[in-house]
């Protein structure tokens, strides 16, 4: 028996999770995720190694391992992650600002990535690209020109859309790790007409729009995920983004129905803009959008006396301590709150998640259920998991399949980039598993609970499921008879099952 279970441990750590079925969706001041309606509770880890964490080198994954398991530590749900960035290593670009090519191991890195987050009950925004673009911060002028023809030239999009993003979406588009696909950083700072601040060079909103809609169309036409983008100010969002100024900027585009960001993710820094722009002072149905609304980066700590990042404090009345702003993005009616940051150096400029920590445990011992996920009728969730659930049964890369607690935590990694800097509001700079046999199935709960991740129905009993190998490939509908671990599927629901002799 000894010998078995370790033989089941072994197989279960090469088990990563399927992709998901259901669609997800932003309703009145929800996010539903994987058949999960969630408050998202948690924090950006914006990058390890700055625009470098996909591309052709493999990424540190040990180091988001450790973002995951603190934050599900401390009872958050969700963290920010940048993928391409400014271009400085992924995607491959040609002189005229087309592409040529993904990175090698871009998408296994994503998987690797999202696989962990899945196993610590974790949900990610991926972000693809930010105002860094048009940024020199020490690169070449010819690079930021190049960049620059990327953003401009609608064929250059083609290019990233058929070389880069479909292929992305593909392979792991709907893994049910994804909290949605982020378009942009905070475009708005390379615009030459909403207040850009980058100093390479600036495109107009036009561009930005159109790049905008044709993305967040194509995650819509390819996947059951979300779409978003990360915009620099509250005030900005119905300027610039509401569902007919995307459509309309999708111009002639056969997917233009589908041109619309699913919830608004807007950013907040006190020691720019007071009260007025704050969302921790006005409610998320003041702002008058027409989906829900997330606060995508403040700081993360409190903005009072000792806060003073850029030479300066927050603007008077705005001060706040960090566990009010978490109640107050839930209480406001928004759909979520991440602070910045978790690893961006000096740590007293904005925080990290020592910072934070007090007020993500606070809000979830206010509101554990919201932010485990409650199951949407008809999601056909459970509290109790199985292995996955998928119409994809074949396994995705290796992941070490772990029921995270929120007594878990282990300390951040720290960054291995050298820095780059920025002029933005908050700057960027580079700076057990748990198995238990009962027949012959293999389940896993969350000792905090559901989350929207983790969450698995077992299988139904009234029709027999399907059978495979581990491998993915189909045996039928009969039990196998030979020995060993086997996949059981049926419907949405996924389950490994062991036959013994």
């Amino acid at each position: 028996m000894k010998h078995l279970f370790l033989f089941l441990m072994l197989v279960s750590s090469a088990f990563a999770a399927q992709m998901q079925t259901t669609q997800d969706k932003a309703e009145n001041n929800r996010l539903i995720i994987n058949g999960n309606k969630v408050f998202i509770s948690g924090m950006n880890i914006a990058w390890n190694n700055f625009g470098n964490d996909v591309g052709d080198q493999a990424v540190n994954i040990n180091a988001f391992v450790n973002y995951f398991k603190q934050i599900k530590g401390a009872g958050g749900n969700a963290v920010r992650w940048w993928l391409h960035t400014d271009i400085r290593n992924e995607p491959k670009m040609n002189s005229d600002g087309s592409v040529n090519r993904i990175g090698t191991k871009t998408i296994d890195n994503i998987r690797q990535v999202l696989d962990s987050a899945y196993n610590h009950g974790i949900v990610v925004s991926l972000c693809l690209f930010s105002f860094d673009l048009l940024q020199l911060d020490g690169k070449d002028a010819s690079k930021v020109a190049i960049n620059k023809k990327f953003l401009t030239v609608p064929a250059n999009l083609d290019t990233y859309i058929n070389i880069v993003l479909k292929p992305m979406l593909e392979a792991v588009g709907n893994h049910p790790a994804i909290m949605c696909w982020e378009v942009f950083n905070e475009p708005e700072g390379m615009s030459s007409d909403a207040g850009g601040w980058s100093d390479g060079d600036k495109v107009p909103m036009s561009d930005i729009l159109r790049f905008t809609a044709r993305i967040a169309a194509v995650v819509h036409d390819k996947t059951l995920k979300m779409a978003s983008s990360g915009i620099h100010e509250f005030g900005k969002m119905k300027t610039w983004y509401s569902e007919s100024k995307l459509k309309a900027a999708a111009g002639n585009d056969p997917l233009v129905s589908k041109a619309y960001l699913d919830f608004y993710m807007a950013h907040y820094y006190p020691q720019y803009i007071g009260t007025s722009g704050s969302p921790f002072h006005n409610t998320a149905s003041s702002w008058g959008m027409d989906k829900p609304v997330l606060i995508g980066e403040f700081p993360a700590k409190s903005w009072d006396t000792g806060y003073n990042p850029d030479g300066k404090g927050p603007v008077s009345g705005t001060e706040l301590k960090i566990v009010a702003a978490y109640e107050r993005a839930y209480d406001n009616g928004y759909c979520g709150a991440l602070s910045w940051s978790m690893n961006q150096a000096p740590a007293d400029k904005f925080g990290d998640f020592t910072t934070t920590k007090p007020a993500l445990e606070n809000l979830y011992s206010k509101h554990k259920s919201d932010i485990d996920g409650v199951p949407v009728s008809g999601g056909g969730q459970s509290s109790s998991s199985t292995v996955a659930s998928s119409s994809s049964v074949a396994p995705s890369s290796s992941s070490v399949l772990s029921s995270s607690s929120r007594g878990s935590s282990s300390s951040a990694a720290t960054s291995s980039s050298s820095g780059v800097s920025s002029s933005s509001s908050r700057g960027s700079s580079s700076s057990s598993s748990s198995s238990s046999s009962s027949s012959n199935t293999i389940s896993s709960s969350s000792s905090n609970g559901s989350t929207p991740v983790t969450n698995h129905s077992p299988l139904a009993t009234s029709h027999s499921p399907t059978y495979y190998s581990l491998k993915g490939e189909p045996l039928g509908n009969a039990k196998p008879q030979k020995a060993g671990v086997y996949i059981a599927k049926q419907g949405n629901s996924v389950e490994k099952i062991v036959v013994r002799k």
